[in-house]
């Protein structure tokens, strides 16, 4: 009942939100304004609009099904889409008369010091729980965790929300984080990235929900261009190979070009594209990076992404019929940076698996 509870007051907080459109843009575009899908690849009957999530189909994640649309028309309140550099409003107010300010000459205090810091190898074949890579960042280092959303309902485009389960769990993985400094949110645009990001800060205990179902102390920021088609550069092509061998599910095509090359006309070169994702949106001069980010995206960003950082060490081979997995909810990776801006990754589970 209390599960039930909080993901009620979730999804009504989420349903007073000031609606937007979602943006997109054609696939021939240059890189830095990659085609953004208004649809999410775990609900489709058409490939040729959209993909399929293979959660859908526990037992063959490679076939495609056709869940009726019970998705409701739920909307955040993003800020604005344009503004891929946006921060929380400035709260601070003006020093009162009389008073001297000394904030500007206060001592800042060195984290490491006296501490010698011992940074945690973690397996780069396996996905390891995200609260045991969050309790391991040294204090020389800072960190962004890139999840996909959590479970949604059935529907096509941007408007799906959560679902219970999908609400609850990403309040689990917020539990996992709680900690007495804030964290950085940013999600792509999509009620179902938005609702996650809220529920993890609401697990973490950074926000709060009223009993008027109105959310305090949240603010995310959207980044449209980490949604599905960042990596996708002909859309048309894609179309027709997938009608000329048969395939029902585009997610089987996005794994056998990660691992195998096939398909490279459709997609932009994963190497190159995956450095650009990072350079621009994720990693950043160590000083000027929050401790702590946590970015809600989707699968057909973080599977490639993922596979990448961990050089092709994570099975994600849904296109092997030994494999057949796939990126679960709440799965990604962890980008950690430390104070010489070394980077280094870790692939991560926000639930009790990194697959599906």
């Amino acid at each position: 009942m209390k599960r039930q509870f909080l993901f009620a007051l979730a999804t009504a907080a989420a349903l007073s939100a000031v609606s937007f459109t979602a943006c997109s843009s054609d696939s021939s575009s240059s890189p830095a304004t990659p085609e953004i899908s208004p649809t999410d690849p775990t609900q489709t009957t058409d490939p040729a609009q959209t993909p399929t999530d293979p959660t859908q189909n526990p037992t063959d994640p490679a076939v495609q099904q056709n869940p009726a649309d019970t998705s409701s028309a739920v909307t955040p309140q993003p800020t604005d889409p344009a503004d891929t550099t946006a921060t929380p409003t400035d709260t601070t107010t003006s020093q009162a008369p009389g008073i001297q300010d000394t904030s500007a000459t206060a001592p800042v205090k060195d984290e490491c010091e006296g501490v010698s810091p011992q940074p945690i190898v973690f397996p780069m074949n396996e996905f390891t729980d995200v609260g045991e890579v969050y309790q391991n960042i040294q204090c020389n280092e800072k960190v962004v965790f890139l999840v996909r959303h959590g479970e949604r309902e059935a529907g096509i485009g941007s408007e799906s929300p959560l679902t219970e389960d999908g609400a609850i769990e990403a309040q689990e993985m917020g539990a996992k984080l709680v900690g007495p400094t804030e964290f950085k949110f940013i999600h792509s645009g999509f009620v179902r990235t938005y609702q996650t990001a809220l529920n993890i800060a609401i697990g973490r205990g950074q926000s709060q929900m009223l009993p008027d179902s109105s959310v305090v102390n949240f603010a995310a920021d959207t980044i449209k261009q980490l949604a599905d088609g960042w990596y996708m550069k002909d859309k048309e092509l894609r179309d027709t190979v997938m009608k000329r061998d048969s395939i029902k599910n585009v997610n089987v095509i996005y794994a056998a070009w990660v691992y195998e090359g096939q398909y490279a006309d459709v997609f932009y070169d994963l190497e190159e594209r995956s450095n650009e994702l990072l350079n621009t949106y994720v990693i950043k001069d160590y000083a000027e990076m929050p401790k702590y980010t946590v970015i809600a995206s989707h699968d057909q960003v973080l599977m490639p992404l993922t596979v990448f950082a961990t050089q092709k060490q994570i099975d994600l081979k849904l296109h092997e019929p030994t494999s057949r997995k796939w990126l679960s909810y709440l799965a990604g990776v962890a980008v950690i940076i430390n104070d010489k801006n070394e980077v280094r990754y870790v692939p991560i589970k926000g639930g009790s698996s990194g697959t599906i």
